[in-house]
């Protein structure tokens, strides 16, 4: 069987094993990314799988299905269709949500995709944090950051071009020097990358890959947009869009400094 025909089958299986089984439908890869997970896109379903070798990854993963059980509906996000082991791993089903990621979509179209992610934000901030769960504090970021660093799971040459031959130690020891005076904590999405939300015109956007979800400042959120809208749709005002729609009256540079930072350890 060549890798292909084997890769396929592997996914078909997952769906088989969720009473998901879409055999007319072909299997697309979509990526392993970064962090070495598979996924794939299978008729209406999104396929993860986190395996048990990466147990960050696994762990990561069972946060996503417990942020979407959590979030239940309030702001739109892939609904879970099943969850479970699967091959000493962790597999997690979803809807696939109409429309693209706003990282890929036309110029035509980037304004208004940009509008529609400011605007899902501006709608998960404002949520009642009451009861959540999910601690994304400094505090947490910190705890997280240094045992990343400590396991040598930073990669440093991955670092943003301002970073550029630091090492992750002194990466880290930049942000403790740089620490905010103090956070607001709202509900996040905790990696607002343009390839984490799918639009299409006229609708709402979506949020998907919520593993990193959780209570942080709003900034941790608007930071990682602004550096992915810069990079994906330069053509367009994505600051003058926040200001308008978040509504922000000026941005914190030094807060969009920081967070994006902190992004470099996760």
């Amino acid at each position: 069987m060549n890798e292909v025909a084997s890769f396929d089958e592997y996914v078909r299986f997952m769906l088989r094993e969720a009473g998901a089984a879409h055999q007319c439908s072909p299997v697309t890869l979509v990526g392993h990314g970064q962090s070495g997970d598979l996924v794939a896109s299978v008729g209406p379903y999104v396929i993860k799988f986190a395996p048990g070798d990466l147990p960050d990854n696994v762990a990561m993963l069972q946060r996503e299905v417990d942020v979407v059980r959590w979030l239940d509906g309030r702001v739109r996000t892939a609904a879970s269709h099943w969850s479970g082991p699967f091959d000493g791993g962790l597999c997690l089903i979803s809807e696939r949500l109409h429309g693209e990621a706003v990282s890929h979509v036309g110029p035509q179209d980037a304004a208004d995709a940009l509008v529609a992610t400011v605007d899902v934000l501006a709608a998960l901030h404002s949520l009642d944090p009451a009861g959540c769960p999910f601690d994304m504090s400094l505090a947490a970021k910190f705890a997280l950051a240094e045992r990343h660093v400590a396991a040598g799971l930073v990669d440093e040459d991955d670092f943003d071009a301002e970073r550029a031959g630091w090492t992750a130690r002194q990466a880290l020891d930049h942000a403790h020097a740089t620490r905010p005076a103090s956070e607001r904590l709202v509900l996040t999405h905790g990696d607002a990358s343009l390839p984490n939300f799918i639009w299409a015109p006229g609708r709402p956007a979506g949020l998907v890959d919520l593993g990193r979800f959780g209570l942080a400042d709003p900034y941790q959120d608007l930071a990682l947009f602004l550096r992915s809208a810069r990079f994906n749709h330069p053509h367009v005002n994505a600051a003058a869009i926040l200001r308008e729609r978040y509504p922000l009256s000026a941005l914190d540079e030094a807060a969009c400094a920081f967070y994006r930072l902190m992004d470099e350890f996760f």
